[in-house]
């Protein structure tokens, strides 16, 4: 797990499809390059000008958190998708624990027991067998 593939709403731009997939992987919101449509375009918070000013550049210093679009991304991931994501839940973990911790925490949670590939949030399954956790909710 890389420090700047957590984004700066808290979600683990790692475990994203965009970012598993064999061709031209999504490099996350932090760094410049090839992206996914919604992180190139559609995301409101990548754009957001208050965000760019904070120190640490994670939305949860900022005076509006959690601002409708964090509120939004959090219920989409809560409800969306095979395995619960929280971006509020990261954010608040990152804050108490510091990130070095939550990249371990992640590393362990997202990591296929079988073979060492990355499970994918999107769809709950190994990027490397294809092994389904879907059964497993957090």
């Amino acid at each position: 797990m890389d420090r700047n593939m957590i984004a700066l709403c808290g979600l683990n731009c790692a475990v994203c499809s965009e970012a598993l997939r064999e061709d031209s992987p999504c490099v996350g919101c932090r760094r410049e390059g090839n992206k996914g449509e919604y992180c190139a375009n559609l995301c409101k918070i990548v754009k957001c000008e208050i965000r760019k000013s904070l120190p640490n550049g994670f939305c949860d210093k900022c005076p509006q958190y959690p601002c409708r679009e964090i509120v939004n991304k959090e219920c989409w991931y809560a409800n969306a998708y095979p395995i619960i994501e929280s971006l509020m839940g990261n954010l608040a973990f990152i804050g108490e624990n510091g990130l070095k911790k939550f990249l371990q925490r992640e590393k362990e949670r997202w990591t296929c027991s079988d073979c060492g590939g990355v499970i994918s949030v999107h769809n709950g399954k190994c990027n490397g067998c294809g092994k389904n956790y879907t059964n497993r909710k957090y």
